[in-house]
């Protein structure tokens, strides 16, 4: 019974420790719109971050918000 109760919390615990860090290491979104006049478009929504911490960085990291189609 322990041996259960301990596996979730280590497994709840694993999952918490993954979500922030992938959430920290997000500079902005990518935000995908389809408009019906031009068609679809993306641009960028960066969060209030120094260019130059950018600028040293070899990747970057986007969340992407899909505001085009109505799902289904």
């Amino acid at each position: 019974m322990s041996l259960a109760i301990g596996i979730c919390i280590g497994f709840a615990l694993g999952i918490l420790a993954t979500l922030c860090i992938l959430r920290k290491g997000s500079i902005g979104n990518l935000v995908i719109i389809d408009d019906p006049e031009d068609g679809p478009y993306m641009f960028l929504e960066i969060s209030k971050t120094e260019i130059e911490t950018l600028r040293v960085q070899p990747t970057v990291k986007l969340n992407v918000v899909d505001k085009g189609r109505p799902h289904k």
